[in-house]
């Protein structure tokens, strides 16, 4: 599976995806846009174990607190009292992590920020508790708290590694400075006995922690790859044939919806098969590939769409652009190409390579698919004009 993933990464080295395997992610971090992205796909991944660990820690904690409160009932009633309100505060988190998984999306972005910080939180309370117990000697109690939720910093809450290592690493911290203010010279060095039990958690989950997070970063990166290759066109990067009629579909549907004008273009490379049988395959796949380019720079905005339809067929999505626009727009695809001067040995039209196109507007009560058919009538009109122009659907041409 290794091979063939950095085989696509290779043949996709023009995508995010494939430009990210390529480089790889020792330290576990994607360029800037791809790690908004992992991260966003990460705390979806993480929902049912950041509700699962919740419920898990006001559990244990609900559990702990059962048993202690009959242990020391008649022993120690301050300690009781202290050690209610701590384990009541240790379940808060767990009951806000659970409440925040449950409301709206941006509600749920905000609650993973701080998530770590309610981990440690959660934390220094064990912590605490563990100190006490140390202090007490009492003949049972439940130590070691802390470390739970060292372990559980790893592995539920659907944070980076880094972030769970912090977080892990700030409640070891914080547990050796207030051990050192509270307890005696004697029970420290006890104490360390406690430390190095959390050390070693800390290494194993942050171990497992990483293996596991680059293991999810791999599979993020081929999914989305792959997701990628069904959407677009190898060749030239453009949307292919199928993301342009779902694309299509929704543009129009939004054109309705706003009242807004919506413009299609179909263009198609003059004499390409001449242009493929005298220069060879890999020239026109060049062509192919810098004409797909060049229409690339026409569809800038967030609606817009160039994709390639066919073997030497392309097509441009433009909403909100109405008729002159449109036209416009077919000319300086025609005068760019024409600056470019691509030779051409056995075009009938010159010495360079041109295009026609076909220009459609859509209309009140058309479909996507008359649309289509509206662009491509007038392709052909232009083709048998000449080539090397465009013109407009029959439509346009009435009014």
């Amino acid at each position: 599976m290794q091979s063939l993933e950095h085989q696509s990464a290779e043949d996709f080295r023009d995508t995010p995806y494939g430009r990210q395997l390529l480089q790889g992610f020792r330290f576990l971090f994607f360029v800037p846009e791809l790690e908004r992205e992992f991260r966003r796909y990460l705390n979806h991944q993480a929902r049912l174990a950041q509700r699962l660990g919740a419920c898990l820690l006001m559990l244990v904690v609900a559990g702990y607190l059962y048993v202690e409160r009959h242990l020391f009932a008649q022993s120690d009633p301050a300690w009781l009292l202290e050690l209610t309100l701590l384990r009541l505060l240790e379940m808060l988190p767990g009951l806000g992590i659970l409440a925040m998984s449950l409301f709206h999306k941006r509600v749920r972005i905000i609650a993973n920020r701080l998530f770590p910080v309610l981990l440690v939180l959660v934390g220094i309370i064990a912590a605490r508790i563990d100190i006490q117990y140390e202090m007490l000697q009492p003949e049972m109690s439940f130590r070691y708290g802390a470390g739970l939720l060292i372990v559980c910093s790893f592995f539920f809450l659907g944070i980076t590694f880094w972030r769970a290592l912090i977080s892990a690493a700030l409640i070891v911290l914080i547990d050796v400075l207030m051990a050192a203010m509270i307890l005696s010279p004697f029970e420290m060095k006890v104490h360390w006995i406690s430390v190095s039990y959390y050390l070693l958690l800390l290494v194993i989950g942050a171990t497992s922690r990483y293996v596991h997070e680059y293991s999810q970063r791999e599979q993020f990166l081929v999914r989305k790859l792959l997701g990628w290759v069904a959407q677009h066109d190898a060749l030239t990067g453009l949307a292919n044939r199928r993301s342009f009629d779902t694309a299509l579909n929704q543009t129009l549907l939004q054109a309705r919806r706003d009242r807004q004008p919506l413009a299609l273009l179909l263009l198609d490379l003059d004499n390409f098969k001449a242009y493929n049988d005298n220069l060879g395959h890999p020239a026109g796949d060049a062509l192919i590939r810098d004409f797909g380019a060049l229409l690339d720079g026409f569809s800038r905005r967030p609606m817009d769409l160039a994709a390639r339809v066919g073997g030497e067929e392309f097509a441009v999505l433009l909403l909100n652009c109405d008729a002159a626009s449109a036209q416009a727009i077919a000319g300086q695809i025609l005068s760019t190409l024409a600056e470019r001067a691509i030779p051409h040995p056995a075009s009938a039209q010159g010495n360079c390579v041109t295009t026609t196109i076909g220009v459609a507007m859509w209309q009140p009560g058309q479909t996507a698919e008359q649309l289509y058919q509206a662009a491509d009538a007038a392709l052909y009109r232009a083709k048998q004009a000449g080539k090397n122009g465009y013109a407009l659907s029959p439509a346009l041409s009435a009014e």
